[in-house]
């Protein structure tokens, strides 16, 4: 398995989602970013990617109501949420040409695909023993970077902890408080 370089987060992801079904988890919402490489004639490429997966239903099983299966509209729902909060809004959808997907789209900036989300092949699937619906999503980050409109904000983590203590204080009884809170 770990002979070469992978080309796709595809892989990886299936072989972790045929790991929690085969565990009687079966429903799953993961994530995993990562690397991919290629041999072009040109010379070797790296790519960064976040690869979103979903399989199993939308709920949790319940006496309230009934459990429902994810389908596509939602997990189209959590890609566009995560462009939206980084700051994405001018995309279009366009038909993904990917070999992965039954099917597909993609969602490009402008003349370039940011994201590839769809619904794996069966047959790719069965190679993994999964026999329910999953979707995969495929960001390219470096697209994803370039559209982004937003800086990105952040706060340093302390480099120390906070810490709570309490005060005790031993006073004379003839000490008022007044004295002391001023």
């Amino acid at each position: 398995d770990l002979s070469v370089m992978r080309q796709s987060l595809l892989f990886s992801g299936l072989e972790a989602v045929s790991y929690n079904i085969n565990r009687k988890n079966s429903d799953l919402k993961l994530f995993e970013f990562g690397k991919t490489y290629h041999n072009y004639l040109a010379g070797y490429e790296e790519k960064k990617h976040l690869s979103l997966f979903l399989t199993g239903c939308k709920n949790q099983e319940s006496w309230v109501s009934a459990q429902k299966p994810s389908d596509f509209f939602l997990f189209k729902g959590y890609v566009t949420g995560i462009l939206l909060r980084l700051g994405i809004i001018k995309t279009q959808n366009i038909p993904a040409n990917s070999d992965v997907f039954s099917e597909g789209i993609a969602i490009a900036y402008g003349k370039e695909a940011l994201v590839e989300l769809g619904v794996v092949k069966k047959s790719i699937l069965k190679h993994f023993g999964i026999k329910q619906e999953v979707f995969y999503a495929d960001f390219n980050w470096a697209i994803v970077l370039k559209a982004m409109s937003s800086k990105i904000k952040f706060t340093e983590i302390p480099k120390y902890p906070e810490v709570r203590r309490d005060l005790a204080l031993l006073v004379d009884q003839t000490v008022t408080y007044d004295s002391i809170y001023t």
